[in-house]
């Protein structure tokens, strides 16, 4: 879920910018009915059984009551199998409708979902409003769209969300590092595989997502022996994203050591600069790239990005700088001296522009 936060309409209703594979979305999200007995409610890890309907006309202005099984049942604990489904490109909700399934919090899955089901107890459940945010996305019934302002408005839909049993989870300060560095390197894993189904946005997530977690881990690998053998950083010429294959599993207990948490974090910062590039994000982009450069100085790959993301920034000595650094390092790089060529080459035009301008000043 996205951390930016907007302004509530309606008393005790909460409010957020969430993610599909379409862009971005705005969730609006109530609480309906009493609230169930228990202190345990989602947390990263917890298995939840949810069902998401969407709310008809009709049950607008009505006040669901809990069903005679979900009273019954509300306090089993999920034994299913984590439900996975292939997300989306042309639909905002990544789950079916109106039926059981299980889901991982944590995971991103459906990011809206997720948003909705904290705080939430077994037993509960809430009326969530979808609209759109960004102006290249999809519409809730799947139709992909570029919408305006004016037609943002209009792309609302209204869900109802039933939490009927979860699992406990745990909060990142809950636990180990070696729990944290398996989530950070499943999340860095699944990255890989969203972007090369073309989902950009999640792919994007799942980066944030790693890197958010892998700051908090930062003071616990401090001070473990460093490996003082380097890992090759070879560039990819093409734009790919890396498939970490065999990604450990949240539940894989290994730690890192200093130089493989530097080693991580610059590709997951590399990465994301890639992401933030192709959504047209130059200045985010930019900012992850040197991130990337500043943990890994030897990787090609990391000033190939901070060279893309000044290039179209128009920023062509800073560009030309992170294509020379290139060449410094792998100096058969035919990528690095293509880019150094039209970097140079644009440079030369706006020098024959200034100089055909200072020319007619002053003749």
């Amino acid at each position: 879920m996205a951390t930016v936060q907007v302004p509530g309409r309606v008393p005790g209703e909460t409010s957020w910018i969430s993610v599909c594979p379409g862009g971005l979305w705005e969730v609006r999200r109530k609480r309906l009915g009493e609230r169930s007995r228990g202190d345990i409610t989602p947390m990263m890890g917890s298995l939840c059984k949810v069902k998401v309907r969407r709310k008809t006309v009709a049950e607008e202005n009505t006040l669901p009551t809990t069903s005679p099984e979900q009273e019954s049942t509300a306090s089993v604990n999920c034994s299913e199998h984590v439900t996975s489904y292939l997300r989306s490109q042309e639909s905002v909700l990544q789950v079916p409708l109106d039926e059981w399934l299980v889901l991982r919090m944590g995971e991103g899955q459906c990011d809206i979902t997720e948003g909705c089901l904290e705080g939430m107890r077994a037993g509960e459940m809430c009326e969530f409003t979808v609209s759109a945010w960004n102006a290249a996305c999809c519409d809730v019934d799947g139709t992909q769209t570029k919408n305006t302002t004016s037609q943002a408005s209009s792309q609302t839909d209204c869900f109802t969300l039933e939490l009927h049993s979860l699992t406990p989870g745990q909060e990142s300060w809950q636990m180990t590092a070696g729990e944290k560095w398996a989530w950070v390197l499943s999340y860095k894993q699944g990255g890989g595989l969203r972007f090369g189904t073309g989902d950009i946005w999640g792919a994007a997530d799942c980066y944030c997502r790693a890197v958010k977690l892998a700051i908090t881990l930062h003071v616990q690998t401090r001070g473990k022996p460093v490996d003082e053998t380097p890992k090759e950083d070879e560039e990819k010429e093409d734009e790919d994203e890396d498939e970490d294959e065999g990604a450990e599993s949240p539940n894989d207990s290994t730690t890192p050591n200093e130089e493989e948490y530097k080693t991580v974090k610059a590709e997951l910062h590399c990465n994301l600069s890639l992401c933030q590039l192709k959504l047209g994000q130059l200045g985010k982009s930019k900012d992850s790239s040197i991130k990337a450069t500043e943990l890994n100085p030897k990787s090609t790959k990391a000033w190939y990005r901070r060279g893309q993301a000044c290039l179209q920034l128009g920023e062509l000595e800073e560009s030309r700088m992170a294509f020379g650094k290139i060449l410094e390092l792998q100096p058969d790089s035919a990528s690095a001296r293509t880019a150094l060529k039209q970097v140079n080459s644009k440079l030369k035009d706006l020098d024959s522009k200034l100089g055909q301008r200072l020319s007619k000043m002053f003749n």
